[in-house]
């Protein structure tokens, strides 16, 4: 008689095509993890760019920020042109979903221009910020904000120059990394930050976070 290798039980083919799914599934959750660090990285070093290259235009127009504007040369995507250089991508790798029509993905605190009509969306002078480490001046954009330079924090304010979480996310993307983002301080140092920590900053009165 011959002798037949033993078949595998519909059981243990079960068995094995659920162990394959589970390591398949680790492993794509892994590399999802992996390309999301990724983008969070490339996103802290465009942000870094935009830092020092704030910090060269400050030195070179008398310590004065860049301004804002909807459209025109004193928005700052055109005013640290030269110093942010041709290669320079101001989208957000993790937001490819926003349309192509959005050219930049982060935005300007309005709370660092100037609020007189003769010098409207110029931007502040350094030494005029009481806490330049605290106080941020980039985010990262909602896809609402379309191609504006910058957010709209002023109109938002409450009272003791509070702004609401909801009217914050309204405008930031507070989540667009996971459940963090990534904020340029005036100083020019990089956080990124977890939305709960966002949150605490913002509920303090006056709070250094948005108010120069």
């Amino acid at each position: 008689m011959k002798n037949t290798a033993p078949a595998f039980t519909l059981i243990e083919l079960l068995v094995v095509i659920a162990i394959i799914a589970v390591l398949a599934s680790l492993a794509y959750t892994g590399a999802g993890a992996m390309i999301g660090k990724g983008h969070a990285t490339r996103c802290l070093s465009n942000m870094r760019q935009i830092g020092a290259a704030m910090q060269m235009f400050v030195g070179d127009n008398d310590g004065r920020l860049p301004g804002v504007q909807h459209k025109g040369q004193i928005s700052w995507t055109n005013s640290l042109g030269a110093y942010l250089g041709t290669n320079f991508i101001g989208r957000c790798p993790a937001l490819q979903h926003y349309p192509n029509s959005v050219s930049v993905t982060y935005g300007w605190s309005d709370m660092l221009t100037e609020t007189n009509k003769s010098s409207a969306w110029q931007g502040l002078r350094v030494a005029r910020i009481a806490r330049p480490s605290s106080t941020i001046v980039v985010a990262e954009k909602q896809m609402s904000g379309g191609n504006f330079d910058h957010f709209h924090f002023r109109q938002s304010l409450g009272s003791r120059g509070r702004i609401s979480m909801p009217k914050f996310e309204s405008q930031v993307n507070t989540k667009a990394h996971g459940n963090r983002a990534n904020y340029l301080f005036v100083d020019g140092h990089v956080e990124s930050l977890a939305a709960d920590e966002v949150k605490v900053r913002l509920a303090t009165a006056n709070p250094a976070f948005l108010v120069p």
